[in-house]
């Protein structure tokens, strides 16, 4: 079993799914689908929140240094804003070679 999914259950057993669902940012339909080995999305994505959420692993961003490996994917989400350079940089980094991006990524 792979640590990630055993993180995942022992929080659901400690919280609940939907608790848990809101800290990765994903929905409790994902959380009973994944824990129940029915998930027919891909399970890289689900591993790297639940990682960064729940297991505190961490990632370096060009643009804000380190932080939670599930809010380096949060930022990879939002939509462009060219009224926020912070915005600006965090599109432009996500997008041009940042080794953490899943952007244009398929596995």
């Amino acid at each position: 079993m792979s640590a990630w999914l055993d993180a995942l259950r022992a929080e659901c057993a400690r919280t609940s799914q939907t608790a848990v669902a809101e800290r990765i940012g994903m929905s409790a339909t994902v959380i009973c689908q994944v824990l129940g080995g029915k998930y027919p999305g891909r399970l890289s994505s689900v591993q790297k929140r639940v990682e960064g959420a729940l297991m505190a692993q961490t990632v370096i961003c060009p643009v804000l240094g380190t932080l939670p490996r599930h809010e380096c994917l949060d930022h990879q989400q939002r939509k462009f804003a060219a009224t926020n350079a912070q915005r600006v940089a965090l599109w432009r980094a996500c997008r041009s070679g940042c080794p953490h991006s899943e952007i244009g990524r398929t596995s």
